[in-house]
């Protein structure tokens, strides 16, 4: 297995070191999220403008596709966007 780089905002950064998750992709995707929003303070963008958005944005699409980024697909994102033009979006198709 491949160690992970200690670049700034890593998700494994933002884990604590011997804790056990009960749901443990449920805290690697907190992880992830919660370092790509540093990575975006760091670069100086708005909070409320660009950083919550987009989590929002990314937390919509877990939500709509019931899964995690890491199991996407690109036919998760078409149908996703396809949802978000349509008249009735009351759920998933």
């Amino acid at each position: 297995m491949a160690e992970a780089a200690d670049l700034p905002g890593a998700a494994h950064l933002e884990l604590v070191d011997g804790v056990v998750h009960l749901d443990a992709a449920s805290a690697v995707l907190e992880a992830m999220l919660a370092g790509w929003a540093r990575q975006q303070r760091a670069r100086f963008l708005s909070e409320d403008g660009t950083i919550q958005r987009r989590v929002r944005l990314v937390r919509r699409l877990v939500e709509f596709t019931n899964g995690y980024p890491w199991e996407w697909t690109a036919a998760d994102g078409e149908e996703f966007l396809a949802h978000l033009r349509s008249p009735n979006r009351n759920g998933r198709s």
